[in-house]
């Protein structure tokens, strides 16, 4: 699983962001039911994504900082 750069992610808009966000947990789902089966082949994945998650988290918990502080 490649890493997701901070660059690119900031480069999205909100809805993008949100729709990553639900691709990615939903990556997540499957892959820990896949682990739990015993199927998974490459196990570095959950972890790879559990960051890329939570670089996307950041990424939007940073712009609601940002708006909060322009009020």
């Amino acid at each position: 699983m490649k890493g997701l750069k901070m660059e690119e992610l900031t480069a999205l808009t909100d809805e993008e962001l949100v729709v990553r966000e639900e691709q990615l947990r939903g990556n997540l789902f499957k892959m820990r039911m896949k682990l739990a089966v015993g199927q998974m082949s490459k196990v570095a994945d959950v972890s790879a994504t559990r960051q890329n998650l939570a670089r996307v988290l950041t990424v939007k918990r940073q712009r609601v900082i940002a708006a909060e502080a322009e009020e």
